[in-house]
């Protein structure tokens, strides 16, 4: 490495690195604000994080480096790393901001004292200074500067406090040549590269009692100081019984809050959009434009904007908890079970937060480090029945199911609509237990028990996470909603020749003879239409394939527009039945109790129709927002159509096993 004599007019990249929650990104946002970049690694979920640190009329590139324990494990994030430090892909640090918890030296230094053989200088930044000082603990900065061969500088990135400390250091830091060590490089490169290296235990015991003296030399503790609030909180939060209760409870208000917070900004979208199209059609009438944007853009864009309030609010509270220290806790409370089946404690909050949509959860499995378990997280997801299949499920349910029956003191309806929750969840159970015995020659994640102190959620930290997050959907996974809405739009707009034009006027013509009103004739004339449509003729295309699981051509329009979003169902069968938009479910319901079989002369829709179409609903991938996310999250279409498919192929199987079953016994 060349020699640095000035830094402050050729330094150029700043390189942050350090352990998980000791500040690290915290402190990124404090010194670059928003002025910074966000985007996938390639081939990887790891994020990168890049922006710029202004001040004294200079500015430098900061790169947030993921965190990391050792660079002696086989995870993206110690690659990723490792590829920086070294120069490999990515741009080489000209010096690294290292942050240390001082509450927790000694853990800290194993990662240092690896990074200091690659040869880069570095600024020591001692982060949870005050969390040290309630411990007890003092630090003698000086002698800790003096063993380490590097300047020591003390920061709060959360109050901003030493800032100026560490302006100061990078300014006036003139760093000697780096001498990287040949043999440690080459023995991560042969790790890398899948090389299982021996003594590497011994190698790391041999770090620690390097670090011994020197921690032992500059902290200072007393004794018995009084314990932590966070060893009293640890008490409930991490206890057998009680740990589970309050992780119970958090997460009930948090999904709770999910569902009634986001309910009103979600109709606010919801009625704008609307109020958008109906202007737009009354001002440019029946054209091609205002059909596009009214069929097409703006529904795509609804379908977009509409999930923001749930995003938004859900990574609201994830990153309140992971800010506070509790995150951490709720791993090692569910780790244990979960990895049983394939995953891993941190797989929790987005499998719950599945129940309320999948697309925020889906985006959340980015705190679960190993690659694995974060694809196992995802796989099993959309298992989890999203708010957008309960209107669905009451449909179904109602039509199929007197009110007034029961199973003992519980009502028959809300018992079935339970089942069909649980039997994804018992479903995703059994994929991510099949799917870590494909994947057991993988080694298993690391899980650090150290946990960081509890301290109060930083405002700007909590904002930029979920601005990050917001924005990532809007511009990534929105591009792709935006291309399928306005394919669904083509489809259900346009049909061969004028098969469009012919079905509209025998609608009409039939409307006319039976003296339906204005709104009655429209209702059956986008009935029509929407047969004739291509979206309608690949209705009536698919119906030999779902005939046998009780399902007819209206079924198949159904399922091909519920692709949008699985609510589109009830919406569709009401257009199709010439329903009134005034009272959709109980109109659906009263037409399809009538609707009898032509062969048969039995009901059409009755209990067997509904309950395979429950299980059809419960386990098929009908989601396109959700299919968009995948495809950004994994970076490829692979993994979200070998789900589309692979869901597909179990729900035709469970829903004909059902109807049959059902035909048979009743």
């Amino acid at each position: 490495m060349n020699s640095v004599h000035n830094l402050n007019k050729t330094l150029s990249n700043i390189g942050l690195i350090g352990n998980p929650n000791c500040g690290k990104s915290t402190l990124f946002n404090r010194l670059t604000g928003l002025r910074q970049n966000t985007s996938n690694l390639p081939g990887t979920t790891v994020e990168r994080k890049t922006g710029d640190w202004k001040f004294n009329d200079r500015t430098y590139k900061i790169t947030d480096l993921p965190g990391i324990y050792s660079l002696f494990t086989r995870q993206d994030e110690e690659g990723i790393v490792t590829d920086h430090l070294i120069g490999k892909k990515y741009p080489r640090p000209d010096v690294l901001i290292f942050l240390l918890d001082a509450s927790n030296l000694r853990r800290n230094l194993l990662l240092f004292t690896q990074v200091q053989e690659i040869g880069i200088p570095a600024i020591l930044c001692l982060t949870m200074a005050d969390t040290a000082k309630r411990r007890g603990i003092k630090i003698d900065t000086q002698s800790l500067a003096a063993d380490l061969n590097a300047p020591v500088v003390l920061v709060n990135p959360r109050t901003g406090e030493g800032l100026d400390t560490l302006k100061e250091a990078v300014m006036h830091f003139s760093p000697q040549s780096g001498t990287p060590n040949v043999d440690f490089l080459q023995r991560l490169e042969d790790f890398r590269n899948g090389a299982e290296l021996r003594g590497l235990a011994e190698e790391t015991l041999k770090r620690y009692n390097r670090i011994e003296p020197i921690v032992k030399k500059a902290v200072s503790s007393k004794d018995g100081f009084k314990k932590s609030v966070t060893t009293q909180l640890d008490r409930i939060f991490t206890h057998p019984v009680l740990g589970y209760l309050v992780f119970f409870i958090i997460m009930l208000t948090i999904f709770q809050g999910v569902f009634t917070l986001a309910e009103y900004p979600m109709t606010w979208i919801e009625n704008g959009f609307n109020g958008l199209s109906e202007l737009l059609s009354e001002q440019l009438g029946d054209s091609f434009i205002s059909r596009i944007l009214t069929g097409g853009i703006i529904p795509g864009l609804s379908g977009v904007l509409v999930f923001l309030p749930q995003i938004a609010i859900l990574f609201f509270f994830i990153a309140i908890l992971e800010d506070s220290g509790y995150m951490v806790r709720t791993s090692f409370i569910t780790d244990k079970v979960m990895r049983r089946i394939g995953l891993n404690g941190r797989s929790v909050i987005p499998l719950i937060g599945g129940f309320a949509c999948a697309i925020p959860s889906i985006m959340a499995t980015r705190s679960i480090k190993n690659k694995a378990e974060r694809m196992a997280t995802m796989i099993v997801i959309p298992l989890m029945s999203c708010s957008a299949r309960l209107p669905v499920y009451v449909l179904l349910v109602s039509l199929a199911v007197p009110s007034e029956a029961a199973f003992g003191p519980f009502s028959l309806q809300s018992l079935i609509i339970t089942l069909a929750y649980f039997s994804g969840i018992i479903l995703a159970f059994a994929i991510s237990w099949t799917y870590k015995i494909f994947k057991k020659q993988q080694a298993p994640s690391e899980f650090i028990l150290e946990m960081p102190a509890y301290q109060l959620p930083r405002l700007q930290t909590v904002w930029t996470h979920v601005w990050h997050k917001s924005k990532s959907f809007v511009t990534e996974a929105g591009k792709i909603i935006m291309i399928i809405s306005l394919v669904l739009w083509f489809l259900s707009s346009y049909g061969p020749g004028n098969a469009l034009e012919k079905a509209k006027q025998e609608a009409t013509n039939f409307a006319t003879a039976n003296h339906l009103s204005a709104d009655e004739t429209a209702l059956h004339v986008n009935a029509a239409q929407l047969k004739a449509s291509y979206a309608g003729i690949m209705g009536q295309w698919i119906e030999p394939a779902i005939r046998p699981l009780g399902y007819d051509w209206r079924t198949g329009i159904a399922l091909v527009s519920s692709f949008a979003a699985r609510e589109v169902f009830v919406g569709t069968m009401s257009t199709l039945f010439g329903n009134s938009a005034g009272d959709e479910i109980e109109g659906i319901r009263a037409k399809m109790k009538s609707a009898k079989n032509p062969e048969t002369g039995k009901p059409l829709y009755g209990l067997p129709y509904a309950l395979s179409l429950i299980v059809f609903y419960a386990f098929a991938l009908q989601c396109m927002s959700t299919l968009a996310v995948l495809k950004r999250e994994t970076g490829s279409w692979k993994l979200p159509l070998i789900q589309f498919f692979g869901y597909g192929a179990l729900a035709w199987i469970a829903a004909f096993i059902v109807y049959n079953c059902t035909v048979y016994f009743s």
